[in-house]
């Protein structure tokens, strides 16, 4: 094995390189068979980061140990992560919150149906967000709602459909993992890389998933296959998919060199390697192979309500949809939030269980979680796959960020000292 930075002292017709994206016997024999020449853009694509790197971080570490204190360090990648943080904290600092009123009510059908509503327009004007200022504004419409005669206005159905999500990218990941799961970018990577290495399963060591270093949603062939095999024999033969499906790279500089993150074998399922991998494993494993398997599913058909309901002056809507096909929802069930409506004729007459004013006061910007700085890193295309979780463990062993509730990203003073400095 020869590191890129010595591949420039040998002739590159005598080096070979092999690729594999995953540990398993048969892709490891496959490379082993279809070796390739070495890719010089690819070369020096890596040294041309290992040149910035060292541009910024040998010259302006010094710098800041310098003017700020020692032990401190910049980057390339790290610099803007912190940049970023400090931003979105001063855009918290700045923020004045603004008072609004809704009114939310709680409507019965004559067959006792539950539905709920919100006000939604006034002598046929659409009420923007801060039409209600104050509270009397709310009692108000409140008091003219409970004196009006409730029937529904129109009833529009429209038929929509709902897509899978592409599989994971390392990006992707997460981005998901920190919010469904609370992993931190690090953790993720520890167990992902865990699943990749290979587990004790039944008679020998595997590889669960692929490699978990990569920018790309696309699948291979045997997987896309095998996926379907599965998803035939599991949902019946209308959840197969006529073609495989394919997912366009949205990320900015993507190099698409390895397959998107998915289980090494569709038929491997979460519960069946269960008691072979540690609570956390199994969570990360279950999140994978669900990702990848509902990628290959139909599309979800829905019928998406919206309902007007009359009260005298004012306009009260409630949206909703039915689930005509479940389709992918088959193995996600939870990628369908929307609340389900009971079904509804115009002029129908309505009760009002409750009707109240609520209060709100508009947030802030929300500080950086893992997931949301992942995010926007990518979406400028700062830093590669392997260097998120890394960049946001650095600038935390650094004391430039601290994690306060929710596991946010809270830029110390040292941080704003920094980035006003560079």
């Amino acid at each position: 094995v020869i590191a890129s930075d010595q591949v420039g002292l040998l002739e590159d017709e005598k080096v070979e390189r092999i690729t594999f994206h995953e540990i398993t016997e048969s892709a490891i024999k496959n490379a082993l068979e279809h070796p390739r020449k070495i890719d010089r853009n690819l070369v020096n694509a890596q040294q041309a980061r290992r040149i910035l790197d060292r541009l910024v971080g040998y010259t302006l570490s010094p710098f800041l140990w310098k003017k700020i204190a020692k032990g401190l360090s910049a980057g390339r990648v790290q610099s803007v992560a912190v940049r970023l943080i400090v931003e979105r904290e001063r855009e918290v600092l700045a923020f004045v919150p603004r008072e609004y009123w809704t009114v939310e009510a709680q409507l019965a059908t004559p067959r006792n149906e539950s539905l709920p509503a919100r006000l939604h327009a006034t002598n046929g004007e659409t009420l923007d967000k801060f039409a209600l200022a104050t509270q009397a504004d709310a009692d108000a419409a409140v008091t003219a709602i409970r004196a009006a005669t409730l029937s529904v206005a129109s009833v529009e159905r429209k038929q929509v459909k709902k897509s899978p999500s592409a599989p994971y990218t390392t990006s992707t990941l997460q981005q998901e993992a920190n919010r469904k799961l609370g992993f931190s970018a690090k953790q993720t990577m520890m167990l992902a890389q865990q699943l990749y290495e290979g587990m004790k399963i039944g008679g020998g060591e595997v590889g669960l998933i692929t490699y978990m270093r990569t920018d790309s949603t696309s699948l291979a062939q045997t997987f896309t296959d095998a996926a379907a095999d599965y998803i035939a024999k599991t949902f019946g033969k209308k959840y197969r998919p006529e073609q495989p499906r394919t997912y366009a790279t949205k990320s900015k500089g993507a190099q698409e060199a390895h397959e998107a993150i998915r289980p090494t074998d569709a038929a491997r399922t979460p519960e069946s390697v269960q008691s072979h991998l540690s609570d956390q494993q199994a969570k990360l494993y279950d999140l994978i192979w669900r990702r990848a398997v509902a990628s290959q599913m139909p599309d979800a058909q829905l019928e998406a309500t919206t309902v007007d309901i009359k009260a005298g002056d004012h306009t009260l809507r409630s949206t909703g949809s039915v689930v005509a096909f479940d389709g992918f929802l088959a193995l996600t069930p939870e990628s369908q939030k929307d609340t389900l409506l009971p079904h509804l004729t115009e002029k129908e007459p309505l009760a009002a269980e409750s009707v109240e004013p609520k209060q709100h006061f508009t947030e802030p910007p929300a500080r950086y979680s893992d997931a949301s700085l992942v995010k926007v890193l990518e979406e400028h295309g700062i830093g590669r796959p392997s260097t998120y979780a890394p960049t946001i463990a650095t600038i935390t062993e650094r004391g430039y960020v601290e994690r306060i509730v929710n596991r946010r990203l809270k830029p110390t003073d040292i941080a704003f000292a920094v980035t006003d400095l560079l």
